[in-house]
């Protein structure tokens, strides 16, 4: 039911046009970032994994972008895109400390 009504407020939130990279306002936990970046998008549960390495989930597509917190090596996410500019995923966290957020990661670093 959870992950239902933040999917749910997810799509409400990104009805709202937004820039690459900018984070959009949502509802505590839950941050969502806009899909204007996104190249090939995924859809809901298609494509599910881990970090291998502990690694910063970004608001946007590249390390230019604000760090939202640290993904630890092993905490599952869903990945909901791949950028249109290489090696950046745009994933919806599953569970450990970041459960519930949306951000991008290096790809590279995704199994």
């Amino acid at each position: 039911m959870r992950k239902a009504l933040l999917t749910a407020l997810a799509a409400a939130t990104l009805m709202v046009p937004a820039l690459a990279g900018t984070a959009q306002a949502a509802p505590a936990k839950a941050s969502v970032v806009g899909t204007s970046a996104c190249g090939k998008t995924y859809p809901a549960g298609y494509w599910w994994t881990y970090p291998t390495t502990n690694l910063k989930l970004r608001s946007g597509p590249g390390t230019g972008h604000s760090a939202l917190g640290l993904l630890h090596e092993g905490d599952g996410v869903e990945v909901k895109c791949k950028a249109k500019t290489a090696g950046w995923m745009r994933v919806y966290v599953l569970n450990g400390p970041l459960d519930g957020r949306t951000g991008w990661v290096a790809s590279k670093y995704i199994h």
